[in-house]
């Protein structure tokens, strides 16, 4: 019982961790929207974008690390090199980002966007991803209670004191990532200080610098991470800016809040139990434990079937009443409405996906990810620029309910063709199938009583 407890607990505090910027982005975003107006709103929804976008284009840093902090052993110091390499290398990139800012501003005169505004957000978006760093870390180690407390604190505490700041100080741009910047240097530093104490009884601190050949060696072995991971941040953060600069920057704001709406199945739901069983399974493999392993990934796919499919099921079909709560009476939320309804199906099916992904982690299979992502991203953006130009939103949202599908699909083939996953890809695939046709008769029936009604 205590055991059953104190898995439920590290599920629940998982959970918190995950969800929290997503949970707090449905609080405060239509708060934002209020009290900025329009125009500033959307630029704002583009900050977050670019900061979403450049979390997860992290160099492949919190892949590498993750997968080191789930095989790394007592007395190994690896892990705090990794750490270190990590630290080194997102430092230089940022340098570097924060130049490229500055060229375009000059070239191309921005005069919309002030100096001080490319700064903070630069520094914004380089605390963020190394705070992410640690918690990742910190998850694949499964202290899942310490890096999720960390998490939700921090993302709580950064909204509520942007809301007071843009209320009763300044309700302007300027003022939202400053505060954001300051709330999230501390935020890292509190992050850096746990996870490397957390990581001290298990890692020799001496000799846990890396020198130059082992950061090389870590930017050498993210070689093809680093296309994985800018495609996979390209294709689902810059659909926004695209619509902002070829449709109009007013057709944003439905179509970012049906996104983050939408993201439910993946974000809040799908994503921590990733998190929870992915370390698991690559243990497990790597520890040549193939019926163990088959264990792991067999409730790894219950699960994340089990949690996805209700709530979506739930989700797209009351999503009118949903959205009407959430936002209030406004009229874009016929726009919203139509957008999820498009969009959710496919991304439940994208949900899916973190199942095939852990088995090519495993496999170390970085170059088809890249290739795969690459692919699909340089299409999927064209067809949204393309959709952009005519002002077609509802085809932009058919585009990416596509991508999410074909991703998942073709991960899953992928893994089932390599000789150290095929066994443990087909197996999970053949339990997914049976369970989707049994929720695809569930669906029926459910949405036949509903429509009827």
């Amino acid at each position: 019982m205590k055991k059953n407890s104190a898995t439920l607990l590290r599920m629940l505090m998982l959970y918190g961790g995950k969800t929290s910027s997503l949970l707090v982005a449905f609080v405060f975003l239509p708060l934002y929207g209020r009290v900025l107006g329009e125009e500033q709103f959307g630029t704002i929804v583009v900050i977050i974008s670019l900061q979403a976008l450049l979390v997860m284009l992290d160099l492949g840093m919190s892949t590498l690390a993750s997968r080191e902090a789930a095989i790394t052993t007592k007395g190994s110091g690896s892990l705090l090199k990794m750490i270190s390499s990590a630290e080194i290398i997102l430092s230089v990139f940022y340098i570097g980002l924060v130049f490229l800012f500055f060229l375009i501003k000059l070239v191309f005169e921005v005069s919309n966007i002030s100096w001080s505004v490319i700064v903070f957000s630069a520094l914004l978006f380089f605390f963020l991803a190394l705070q992410n760093l640690y918690y990742t870390v910190l998850l694949a180690r499964q202290k899942y209670i310490l890096g999720s407390t960390i998490q939700i604190a921090g993302v709580m505490v950064r909204a509520a004191i942007t809301v007071y700041v843009l209320v009763f100080i300044s309700a302007s741009v300027e003022a939202f990532v400053l505060t954001q910047a300051v709330l999230a240097f501390i935020h890292f530093l509190v992050s850096r200080a746990f996870c490397l104490g957390e990581l001290s009884s298990i890692c020799p601190t001496g000799g846990a610098k890396a020198n130059v050949a082992e950061i090389l060696s870590v930017a050498k072995t993210g070689g093809a991470l680093v296309l994985f991971s800018a495609a996979g941040a390209a294709v689902l953060q810059l659909d926004k800016p695209i619509i902002s600069a070829l449709s109009s920057t007013a057709s944003v704001a439905p179509y970012y809040l049906a996104s983050l709406l939408c993201m439910t199945p993946i974000s809040i739901l799908a994503s921590p139990i990733s998190q929870y069983f992915q370390p698991m399974v690559i243990r497990e493999m790597t520890m040549g434990q193939d019926g163990s392993a088959m264990r792991v990934i067999r409730k790894f796919v219950l699960s994340t079937f089990l949690i996805v499919a209700l709530p979506t099921l739930v989700l797209w079909l009351f999503r009118e009443q949903i959205i009407g709560v959430w936002l209030g009476e406004n009229p874009s939320n016929v726009l919203v409405s139509r957008y999820l309804e498009i969009l959710l199906p496919g991304v439940a099916i994208g949900a899916l996906g973190f199942i095939p992904y852990s088995l090519l982690l495993y496999a170390r299979d970085f170059r088809f990810q890249a290739t795969l992502s690459a692919t699909l991203t340089v299409v999927t953006l064209m067809l949204t620029a393309m959709a952009a130009v005519n002002k077609n939103i509802e085809a932009i949202c058919f585009v990416y309910s596509a991508y999410h599908v074909l991703s998942t699909l073709s991960s899953w083939i992928r893994a089932g063709r390599l000789p150290e996953t095929k066994i443990s890809a087909r197996n999970s695939a053949i339990t997914t199938l049976k369970l989707l046709l049994l929720f695809s008769l569930l669906f029926s029936v459910v949405g036949f009583m509903f429509f009827e009604r």
